[in-house]
C-alpha cells in the first residue's frame, strides 16, 4: 500500500478490538514519528496503554476500546498547529500502511490523564487516537472540486488535479472541509476559510495535496 492507497481507504475511527499493537507496527510508528519529530522540530510520542484518557468519551458513546495514541507534543508558537496537522496526518497514513485504524481528537479527551511528556513551554493541542480498529470506518460526503479549488489555468495541470482530489479526502474537523486550493501563476495557495481546528486542518490538507500531486509529478513541492 502506498500513501496514496492509505489516503483512500483511511476513515476515522472511533472503536477499537483488545488487541495490543504489534511490535512490527509499533517499530514503523516510532520511525515515523521520529523523521516527523527531526523534520518539524516536534516531541510527538507514542503513548501506550492510556484508556483513561479517552474514559469521558467513551461514557458517551464516542470512543471504545482506545489503549493507545499518538501525543502531538510541541513548542508553544505560531505555526505549531499546522505542523501538527502537516506531520500528523503523515502518521496517520503510516499507521494505515501498518495495518491500524485511527482518528484525530482534539480538546475533548483527558489531557491530566496522557501519560505523555510535555515540558513548560510545550503544548499537546491534539492527539490521534490508534489500534486495530473493531471496522474500518466509512467514507463522507465531500464537496465537490469545484468548491473547493480555483486555477489560473484551463485545462488545469494533470498533477493540480491529483493534489485536490487528495485534499478532497481530508479529513477536517466536523468533515466542513473549510478550505481553498488556488493554483495561480504556477504557485498553489491553500487558505482557511475559518471554523475550528483551522490551523491543523490546514497541514492535513497541505499533505494530503503534496502525496496526490507527487504521485504525478515526482518532483512537486511547496515553495
Amino acid at each position: 500500500m502506498d500513501l496514496m492507497q492509505a489516503i483512500e481507504e483511511r476513515h476515522a475511527v472511533r472503536s477499537y478490538r483488545d488487541k495490543p499493537l504489534s511490535h512490527e507496527a509499533v517499530a514503523h510508528l516510532e520511525k515515523v514519528i521520529a523523521r516527523c519529530n527531526a523534520e518539524g522540530g516536534l516531541r510527538f510520542q507514542l503513548v501506550r496503554e492510556c484508556p483513561s484518557a479517552f474514559s469521558r468519551l467513551a461514557s458517551y458513546g464516542m470512543f471504545k476500546g482506545v489503549r493507545d495514541c499518538i501525543a502531538f507534543v510541541g513548542r508553544q508558537e505560531d505555526g505549531l498547529e499546522e505542523k501538527i496537522g502537516y506531520y500528523g496526518e503523515l502518521i496517520a497514513l503510516e499507521a494505515q500502511r501498518a495495518g491500524l485504524n485511527s482518528c484525530w481528537v482534539a480538546l475533548t479527551y483527558r489531557k491530566k490523564h496522557l501519560k505523555a511528556r510535555i515540558g513548560p513551554d510545550e503544548t499537546c493541542p491534539c492527539v490521534l487516537a490508534i489500534g486495530y480498529g473493531a471496522n474500518q470506518g466509512k467514507s463522507h460526503v465531500t464537496k465537490s472540486l469545484e468548491k473547493l479549488c480555483r486555477c489560473d489555468e484551463n485545462p488545469a495541470p494533470d498533477w493540480f488535479i491529483a493534489g485536490a482530489r487528495a485534499a478532497q479526502l481530508a479529513p477536517t474537523a466536523m468533515n466542513r472541509q473549510r478550505f481553498l486550493i488556488e493554483l495561480n501563476e504556477k504557485t498553489v495557495h491553500i487558505s482557511s476559510l475559518g471554523g475550528p481546528c483551522t490551523a491543523i486542518d490546514l497541514g492535513i490538507v497541505k499533505r494530503h495535496f503534496e502525496i496526490g500531486a507527487q504521485s504525478v509529478l515526482p518532483s512537486w513541492h511547496w515553495r
